[in-house]
């Protein structure tokens, strides 16, 4: 595994000087900052602010301007005729101007816990915003790793076509002497231009995806930017998985909903008041304009709901059931996963072991013919059938390195541990 590691780890040290290079913890960080959502991350802390200075206002007095005029059929009135005494009759006709004030003294945690579920709530919407950006990393790993594994198929084919052209100044020069039949050179001619026909689509490929990548992370890579295959180790510990963070939140969003539903029930004081011009004033056997005031201390206790909070409480309590339930298939999922990206690595790096020793074998094959075309024995034919047996075991060995390397990734990114990426 250690000699497996520095493998992996030479081409990026071999590369470290050259200029115009994209690491893949780069594309991670720049694929968030360039998501078009992650400005709504202060959108909602703006809105959270605005809900709370409402929520403060609460504690200020309210004030209501009224006014009325009334003309009524009949008044309040004494039955009684007195000696030397006039008892006035209130005019049916009545006009009043009034201010209302209203203040709040103590609401029973009311405000407090309205601003508690208004915090879960941004947090749980912030956390799934983080979700939904997390699953970039994904698109990330696919598009990086494909560009480099191009990149490596694309010096593979370039030493391919550089040993048929070597072959073919021999044999072109073997034909001019009499020597090699027309039939062998142009075969490798045929080759070689097929050769560069994959070069030519490797590249395009590699050219797409580059460009969707800038979409996605907004660098600036072009086809000369060289990405980095980065050096990754596996990481086996505690998952660090956003999706964790946000069942929590919602959680902790239900909690704080059902301490404002309890909060309901306590008792509210309140200090009220009113200033007012009208005919008549508070005294109603006053029978002109008059200016008046009053104000008092009031309680509010709804003492008896018809159990309406406790089923709301039930309600929350099967929400929070529901949370759970998809906590437990969410860990499932990426257990299954896990314990398949964990047998891919296995395996990647046993066939990487082989792919090294059938290079090897391929190499020297590939040598013998090249040597027995040089001297008549072999026709071309049997060359380039020896030549794109090493190339491919050589284009199998340098993509099962990319892939080991993008099934670390993954798995790193299945367990949210991106941290030594």
């Amino acid at each position: 595994m250690k000699r497996l590691l520095i493998l992996l780890i030479l081409p990026v040290q071999m590369a470290f000087g050259q200029v115009g290079q994209v690491t893949l913890e780069e594309c991670y960080k720049q694929a968030r900052e360039n998501y078009p959502k992650l400005s709504d991350l202060d959108r909602e802390q703006q809105m959270n602010d605005l809900k709370t200075k409402n929520l403060d206002a609460n504690w200020l007095p309210t004030v209501n301007l009224n006014g009325q005029a009334t003309y009524q059929s009949d008044v309040t009135s004494v039955p009684l005729a007195l000696p030397g005494i006039n008892i006035p009759t209130p005019s049916k006709d009545q006009y009043k101007v009034y201010i209302d004030l209203h203040q709040n003294i103590y609401d029973g945690g009311l405000t407090k816990a309205q601003k508690e579920v208004d915090a879960a709530n941004l947090a749980a919407d912030k956390q799934k915003l983080e979700v939904e950006m997390y699953s970039l990393n994904d698109r990330v790993n696919q598009l990086y790793f494909g560009i480099i594994l191009m990149q490596k198929s694309h010096k593979v084919l370039e030493l391919k076509k550089q040993n048929i052209s070597e072959r073919l100044r021999v044999l072109e020069s073997g034909f001019k002497n009499g020597m090699v039949q027309a039939r062998n050179v142009e075969t490798l001619r045929a080759e070689k231009i097929l050769t560069g026909q994959q070069i030519e689509e490797v590249d395009a490929n590699r050219m797409a995806a580059i460009k969707s990548l800038a979409v996605l992370t907004g660098l600036s890579v072009d086809k000369n930017t060289q990405f980095q295959a980065p050096a990754i180790v596996q990481e086996n510990k505690d998952w660090q998985r956003p999706e964790l963070k946000l069942y929590n939140q919602m959680e902790n969003t239900i909690d704080k909903n059902a301490d404002l539903i309890a909060k309901t029930r306590n008792p509210k004081v309140f200090g009220f008041g009113q200033v007012g011009y009208g005919k008549p004033g508070l005294n109603m056997l006053k029978s002109e304009f008059s200016s008046y005031y009053l104000v008092g201390v009031g309680v509010k206790w709804n003492i008896f709901d018809w159990k309406q909070s406790r089923r709301k409480r039930e309600v929350l309590d099967l929400r929070k059931q529901m949370i759970n339930s998809s906590r437990e298939t969410f860990t499932q999922n990426v257990n299954m996963a896990l314990v398949q990206a964990s047998e891919n690595i296995q395996k990647l790096e046993s066939l990487l072991d082989t792919d090294e020793k059938l290079v090897s074998i391929r190499d020297k094959v590939a040598a013998q013919s090249a040597s027995q075309l040089e001297n008549g024995v072999i026709t071309s034919a049997d060359y380039i059938t020896d030549l794109n047996a090493e190339i491919q075991a050589r284009i199998n060995l340098e993509s099962r390195k990319v892939q080991y390397l993008q099934a670390v990734a993954n798995y790193n990114t299945l367990t949210g541990n991106l941290s030594n990426n």
